[in-house]
């Protein structure tokens, strides 16, 4: 095979201004058009083999982890469905990635090298380079299994109202005994409920699971450059709300554990920082999302009730999922409207639900004293606002218990404390049975 496409230091200014990137044409299924770039080439090949495919352009951002990105770079190559276009964009590496790259044959691979800039400003300058119709992200530390380009582009292929396709994964860990292989760290109940609500409340969806058609990119906007992490949830939530995304529960990706350090130049933690780095984040990230969750998507969500229930199921997830981020203001801000879009009907089943889910998120609960003094008045307001802190109430003792259970008393006090602003009542009330949860989204409902 040829030698890969090599972009040295004194062309990254171009590369960033888009100069040399390809020229954006419609899809063309016409094997003489190549553009003679990458993508088209391989298109071309197959077309002439009987298989009318969509180009799948790759992009690897990568900074100091050239031995990884060796074995990320040799998964990619060898999918069962072809990749067209590789693009490794090297944010400012210092460990000799670029002479690792620069020695690999394939013409499908293309280099370009800048100063570290961050995840976020390497991805948009790649995305300008991408001919691709589908657009696939993969971290430089992961491994993609040899059917995950054919999994998600079948999807997307079968699916051509879709946006997104998305899959499960592993996770593994190199060690003095070989390589350690366990299943995802989280993955929800798809059975129930959308990949939308299901991404509102907590990531699952990581961009080497994800194929994306490359003009939904343009519509969501760049990714955040302003984010020092967390990039890939608030771009997934942003096509999530735009975008069907067809799901596959088949295990696409090997996702790494490491103890190196994590994060761009400017902002590097341990591994064993994560989580608590992570919750912060994220919480950064649903602070800029609030006005990409209009509550006309979230009321889509929901059938077989009458406008004002709708409306409150809507107020109620949208609460639910700033309350597992620990964006308490937010979340009572929509369980207040809740309670007053539909004070006298009974909380549903799946009202009730979404209310436990609340507090039973990842990050824990953490109550400011405003916020306690905010639930005793939601408690106080009527039917539905007692009904409402209630539930919370219910999720909340399932945390306690679990903190007893752990034998941590500072974290089973402060519960307890939280517990008792909700009035629970340990049974339950009436039920209305009438609300559903939808599974699948109208078209109408991306419209917004």
């Amino acid at each position: 095979m040829g030698a890969a496409t090599v972009f040295g230091p004194e062309a990254v200014s171009n590369c960033k201004r888009g100069a040399g990137a390809p020229e954006r044409r419609p899809p063309c299924r016409d094997p003489l058009w190549t553009n003679r770039r990458p993508a088209r080439i391989v298109a071309a090949v197959l077309f002439s083999a009987g298989c009318i495919v969509s180009a799948i352009s790759v992009i690897v951002p990568t900074f100091n982890r050239k031995d990884y990105l060796l074995e990320a770079l040799a998964a990619l190559q060898q999918q069962t469905r072809p990749v067209s276009q590789i693009i490794v964009w090297d944010d400012g590496s210092s460990d000799g990635t670029h002479a690792a790259v620069a020695a690999l044959s394939d013409p499908r691979l293309q280099y370009c090298r800048a100063e570290n800039a961050g995840k976020a400003a390497a991805l948009n300058a790649a995305l300008e380079l991408a001919d691709g119709d589908y657009i696939w992200i993969c971290d430089d530390d992961d491994i993609a299994l040899p059917d995950a380009a054919e999994q998600l582009a079948g999807l997307l292929d079968a699916h051509p109202e879709a946006g997104v396709a998305g899959g499960c994964y592993n996770r593994f860990r190199d060690g003095p005994e070989g390589r350690e292989v366990t299943g995802p760290g989280y993955w929800p109940d798809l059975s129930t409920g959308t990949p939308l609500r299901h991404l509102l409340e907590d990531i699952f969806l990581f961009q080497n699971a994800t194929l994306v058609r490359r003009a939904c990119y343009g519509r969501t906007g760049p990714f955040r450059e302003d984010l020092p992490r967390s990039i890939d949830y608030d771009m997934i939530v942003r096509l999530a709300v735009r975008f069907p995304i067809r799901m596959t529960s088949q295990k696409l990706f090997l996702q790494r554990k490491h103890d190196g350090l994590r994060g761009p130049a400017g902002h590097r933690h341990a591994a064993s920082a994560a989580d608590s780095v992570w919750a912060q984040q994220d919480k950064v990230v649903f602070q800029g999302l609030r006005d990409h969750l209009p509550l006309s998507l979230m009321e889509a969500m929901f059938s077989g009730a009458s406008r004002a229930h709708l409306r409150r199921a809507a107020c109620l997830q949208r609460g639910g999922a700033f309350a597992r981020h620990n964006l308490w203001q937010d979340a009572l801000s929509d369980f207040e409207a809740a309670a007053a879009a539909e004070p006298a009907a009974p909380l549903a089943a799946v009202e009730t639900a979404i209310c436990r889910r609340a507090v039973s998120g990842k990050h824990g609960v953490a109550f400011s004293p405003d916020d306690r003094r905010r639930l005793n008045r939601l408690r106080s307001s009527g039917a539905a606002g007692r009904a409402i802190a209630a539930s919370l109430g219910r999720g909340l003792l399932w945390s306690l218990r679990r903190a007893a259970g752990r034998g941590n008393p500072a974290e089973t006090l402060r519960l307890a404390r939280m517990l008792a602003a909700t009035g629970l009542r340990l049974r339950g009330g009436a039920q209305d049975s009438r609300l559903r949860e939808n599974s699948i989204l109208s078209a109408a409902a991306y419209t917004w």
